[in-house]
C-alpha cells in the first residue's frame, strides 16, 4: 500500500511540472501588449462609396487592408497609425469597396 501512494505521489509532481500542463496555466503577471509587424495607416478615404474603414499598409504602395471585424473606436481615427498582425482572407470583398483585400488584424495597437 506505501508503494501505490509512493508511486501516486510521484506522478503527480512530474505530471504537476510538466510543459505541457504548464502552458494551459494562465499566469497572474501584469499583462503586456503586444505589437504586431506590420505598421500601417487608417484611412476612411472610401467611406463616399460605402467602404468603411481601411489600412495603407506602409512599406508597400499598393497594398490596402479591409478588416473584416472592425477597428475599435479609439484606434477608428482617419490617419492614426497603428501596428497590427494580419491573415488575408479568401473572401468577397464587401460592398463598396473596390479596392484592398480583406483580412483579419490581430494585435492592433496606437503606435
Amino acid at each position: 500500500m506505501k508503494w501505490i501512494l509512493i508511486l501516486v505521489a510521484v506522478s503527480l509532481v512530474a505530471f504537476s511540472s510538466c510543459k505541457c500542463c504548464q502552458k494551459n496555466k494562465k499566469c497572474d503577471t501584469a499583462v503586456t501588449e503586444t505589437k504586431g509587424a506590420a505598421t500601417g495607416t487608417v484611412s476612411h478615404q472610401f467611406r463616399a462609396t460605402g467602404c468603411k474603414t481601411v489600412i495603407l499598409v506602409s512599406g508597400t504602395e499598393d497594398q490596402i487592408l479591409i478588416p473584416v471585424e472592425g477597428l475599435p473606436e479609439a484606434l477608428d481615427v482617419d490617419g492614426k497609425i497603428i501596428t497590427f498582425d494580419f491573415n488575408l482572407l479568401r473572401m468577397p470583398q464587401p460592398e463598396g469597396c473596390d479596392k484592398g483585400q480583406p483580412a483579419q488584424l490581430s494585435n492592433v495597437c496606437a503606435k
